[in-house]
């Protein structure tokens, strides 16, 4: 993996670049002005750590605010649980893995709002391009065009 770095507008070069949680935690769960990051980046952590403990296969894409690094406090993470394509959704899932993938119950428990869906699905491709897309909210504040697009990054689990 070749390392990240953030552009001068504070945001990766478009595309979904592979890493780890020590890269995202370096580049986007520190502290600035306050500590909002590093609580995002905990929570982030501990969702992750439960989806490998729940042995769901697949991989994350993080997104939203909180992988823009001029963007101070971000509200929350958003992410695609991209799941293996042999994923069977129609599964009975014991709680504790329906609860990991469960947009309602994911937000519940942490500040992460999921998108789940299958590896190579239009839905995965949907879903990524939609969130290569800067929101526009932060277009204003922090002089981005429309249609700017942003960099997001993917973590296996």
């Amino acid at each position: 993996m070749m390392p990240l770095e953030l552009n001068p507008s504070g945001v990766l070069s478009v595309s979904v670049h592979d890493t780890t949680l020590d890269t995202i935690e370096l580049l986007f769960g520190q502290a600035r002005r306050s500590t909002r990051r590093v609580t995002l980046f905990a929570k982030l952590k501990e969702y992750v750590t439960e989806l490998r403990s729940a042995e769901i296969r697949g991989s994350l894409i993080v997104d939203g605010s909180f992988v823009m690094g001029c963007v101070e406090e971000p509200d929350d993470i958003d992410i695609v649980l991209v799941l293996a394509s042999d994923w069977d959704l129609k599964a009975e899932l014991r709680p504790f893995q329906y609860n990991l993938i469960s947009k309602r119950d994911v937000k519940r428990k942490f500040p992460i709002d999921v998108y789940p869906v299958l590896a190579g699905s239009d839905a995965e491709r949907k879903w990524t391009e939609f969130f290569l897309q800067i929101n526009v909210k932060w277009h204003g504040p922090h002089g981005f065009a429309n249609g700017s697009q942003k960099g997001l990054v993917r973590i296996p689990l």
